[in-house]
């Protein structure tokens, strides 16, 4: 038996007897997990995005408020 004799004629039928199941769906709270970090993830940019924090003006705040204890004591 050749190997042209061991292809089968059916084109629906995969070559490498791999088979894709596509009845089987991920379980609903793959979905709501998914979509609600999504959901989160966009209101945490927007929260941060328009609320004006900013890390450099809190690092700022800090330096000043460190540099003013420290010529307090000296």
């Amino acid at each position: 038996m050749t190997t042209q004799e061991n292809i089968q004629n059916d084109p629906n039928e995969p070559f490498d007897g791999i088979k894709e199941n596509k009845e089987n769906k991920p379980p609903p709270y793959f979905n709501i997990l998914f979509y609600g970090l999504i959901v989160w993830g966009l209101i945490f940019m927007g929260y941060y995005l328009f609320s004006g924090w900013s890390s450099h003006s809190e690092f700022q705040e800090k330096m000043d408020a460190h540099q003013q204890k420290y010529s307090q004591s000296k």
